[in-house]
C-alpha cells in the first residue's frame, strides 16, 4: 500500500499502520526551518510601523524585540506544516479519509530540527468478491391492460371540471362538499388558549368525499346529510411529530353546497389538453405502454443493481473507517435536523420526543444508515477503479443533454452554468462515473429474470439472507464526534443508500 521515495530537507519514517490509520514521523530540517522564520520576518518587515524604520527594512533582531521568537517560531511552523502534510501524503501516495492529526515533539529551536509525528487516516483495502458468484433477481417488465387505463383514468381526474349539483338529494361518497367548518382542538392542561392559530375562526373549505386521504370519520358524518344542515365530526390528528399530534379536533360544519365531479370524454380535446393533439386514443395509449415500459424497465434495472450491490457490500472484506461514519452520521443529523424544522418548527429531540420515540436509539439507527452508506460508498469506489471507470465529453454532453430536457432549459445555457464552477464540473463528473459503475456492475453478474411472484419471493428471501449477514458490529453508542464534536460535519461519498 506504502509507497517511499526521497525529499529534500526532510526524513519520514513510517512508524505504524494498523487498519487504516498511518503514523509517520518527520523530521524537518533545520535549515528548511530557519527559512520559515526567515519568511514570516520578511512579511512581518514589510508590514509592521515601528517607529525609526521604513517598511520592508526592519531588522531580524527589531522584529524577535517586538513580537517574541517564540511568536515568530510558532508562526513559521504553521506555515510549514501544511507542506510538509502534503509532501508525505505525496510520499506515501496516501489517499486520506480526513484530516490528519499532528503533534509537534517538543518546542521549535533556532539551529534544531523540527520533529513531527502526523496520524493520517487513509482509504482502507476494499477486497471485493468474485462478482461472477454474484445472482439477483430481475422483475420482468409487463405492462398491463389495467396499468393503461390507469394512466387514462388519472389524467382524467385531473382534468375533471366540478359543476354545481342542483338537486335536492343526501350526500354521496363520490360528491364534492362545499362546508364552513370551525376547528376545536382537545385540551391538556395547561395548553395555552391561543396556541392554535386557526381554532374558532370559520374556514370555507371544499370536500372531495372520493379522495383517499380524507378521514373516514368527517366521510362517514357527511354522507347521507343534506345542504343546510350542520355536521359535527371529531377525528384524531396522525402522528407525524407535530403539536397536534394525536390530539382529537372536532370540526363543526355547515354544509353550504354539493358539486359533482364531471370526468372529460376521451376525444379530441382531452387528447389536446393532454398533450396528445393529432393522435388517436389508440395512439395515444400506445405512446403510453411504450412510457411505462420504459419506467418498468429502468425501475427493474435499478432494483437489480441495488440488490446486487447490497450483495457486493456484504461480502466485501473491509474496514469501514469510524471517522468517515462519523461524519455520514453528522450529516444525516443535520438534514434531518433541517426537515424536521422545516415541517414541524421543532429541534430533532422535540419531534422525537413528542413522537415518543427514544431519541438515543433514533441516533443509533441513523448511525447504522450512514455504516452503510459509507460502506456502499467505499465499495462503489472500488468497483470503479475495478471496471477502469473514465469520463469523457461525450458522456458529459450526454448528462447536460438529459439534464436540460428535464428541466426545460436549454443544454447550452446549462453547460455554460456546469463549467463555471469547478466544484459543480466535479459532481457532474462524479455522478456520471457512478451511473457507469452501476451500470456496468449487471455485465458482471448473473440476472434472473422472473415473474412478478416468484420475483417477489426471491427478493424477500434474498433480503432476509442479506440482513442475517448484516454488519452487527456497528457500534450502538455514539462517539464524542458524533454528538457535537468539531470534526469535519462534510459528508462522503454517498453514492446509493442500499
Amino acid at each position: 500500500m506504502l509507497k517511499k521515495g526521497v525529499w529534500v530537507a526532510m526524513k519520514t519514517e513510517l512508524v505504524s499502520q494498523e487498519k487504516n490509520v498511518v503514523k509517520i514521523k518527520a523530521e524537518v530540517e533545520a535549515e528548511r526551518f530557519e527559512n520559515a522564520v526567515k519568511d514570516v520576518v520578511k512579511e512581518i518587515s514589510q508590514k509592521a510601523n515601528i517607529k525609526g524604520f521604513r517598511k520592508g527594512k526592519v531588522p531580524r533582531n527589531v522584529i524577535e524585540l517586538y513580537f517574541g521568537k517564540e511568536s515568530l517560531y510558532r508562526e513559521a511552523l504553521e506555515n510549514l506544516i501544511p507542506e510538509v502534510v502534503e509532501e508525505i501524503k505525496e510520499e506515501y501516495e496516501l489517499e486520506l479519509v480526513a484530516e490528519p492529526k499532528i503533534k509537534v515533539q517538543g518546542e521549535p529551536k533556532e539551529g534544531s530540527p523540527v520533529v513531527l509525528e502526523i496520524e493520517y487516516e487513509v482509504m482502507p483495502e476494499v477486497d471485493l468478491p468474485d462478482l461472477e458468484q454474484i445472482e439477483v433477481p430481475m422483475l420482468k417488465p409487463v405492462v398491463t391492460d389495467e396499468m393503461v387505463e390507469k394512466v387514462i383514468n388519472d389524467l382524467r381526474e385531473r382534468n375533471a371540471e366540478y359543476a354545481d349539483l342542483e338537486e335536492d338529494r343526501p350526500i354521496k361518497e363520490d360528491d364534492i362538499v362545499l362546508v364552513k367548518a370551525v376547528a376545536q382542538v382537545q385540551r391538556d392542561e395547561g395548553d395555552d388558549s391561543e396556541r392554535f392559530e386557526f381554532e374558532g375562526k370559520e374556514m370555507e373549505d371544499t370536500i372531495d368525499l372520493s379522495a383517499n386521504y380524507l378521514d373516514e370519520n368527517i366521510k362517514k358524518d357527511l354522507i347521507g346529510q343534506t345542504v343546510g344542515s350542520t355536521v359535527t365530526s371529531t377525528v384524531t390528528h396522525p402522528d407525524d411529530g407535530s403539536e397536534l399530534a394525536g390530539k382529537q379536533i372536532t370540526y363543526t360544519m355547515e354544509i353550504r353546497g354539493l358539486k359533482k365531479k364531471v370526468l372529460p370524454e376521451l376525444d379530441e380535446e382531452f387528447l389536446k389538453k393532454v398533450g396528445a393533439e393529432g393522435k388517436t386514443l389508440e395512439e395515444f395509449k400506445a405512446q403510453i405502454r411504450e412510457q411505462l415500459q420504459r419506467n418498468l424497465e429502468a425501475r427493474a434495472k435499478s432494483d437489480a443493481i441495488n440488490l446486487a450491490l447490497q450483495q457486493i457490500a456484504s461480502m466485501a472484506k473491509v474496514e469501514v473507517p469510524d471517522r468517515m461514519v462519523e461524519r455520514e452520521l453528522h450529516s444525516l443529523l443535520h438534514e434531518e435536523e433541517a426537515r424536521v424544522k422545516q415541517a414541524y418548527n421543532l429541534t430533532l429531540e422535540e419531534y422525537a420526543r413528542q413522537s415518543g420515540i427514544d431519541f438515543e436509539e433514533y441516533k443509533n439507527s441513523l448511525r447504522k444508515q450512514a455504516y452503510r452508506r459509507v460502506l456502499n460508498s467505499l465499495v462503489l469506489e472500488e468497483l470503479t477503479k475495478r471496471f477502469e471507470i473514465k469520463v469523457n465529453p461525450d458522456d458529459i454532453k450526454s448528462y447536460v443533454a438529459r439534464m436540460a430536457n428535464s428541466y426545460n432549459i436549454s443544454p447550452e445555457k446549462l453547460s455554460a452554468f456546469i463549467a463555471s464552477d469547478q466544484e459543480r464540473l466535479y459532481k457532474v463528473s462524479y455522478d456520471i462515473m457512478t451511473e457507469k459503475t452501476l451500470d456496468k456492475i449487471l455485465e458482471h453478474i448473473k440476472v434472473k429474470e422472473l415473474e412478478k411472484e416468484e420475483y417477489e419471493r426471491a427478493v424477500k428471501e434474498l433480503l432476509e439472507k442479506l440482513k442475517a449477514t448484516s454488519a452487527e458490529e456497528v457500534p450502538q453508542v455514539l462517539s464524542n464526534e458524533a454528538r457535537g464534536g468539531n470534526d469535519d460535519a462534510s459528508s462522503d461519498s454517498d453514492r446509493t443508500d442500499g
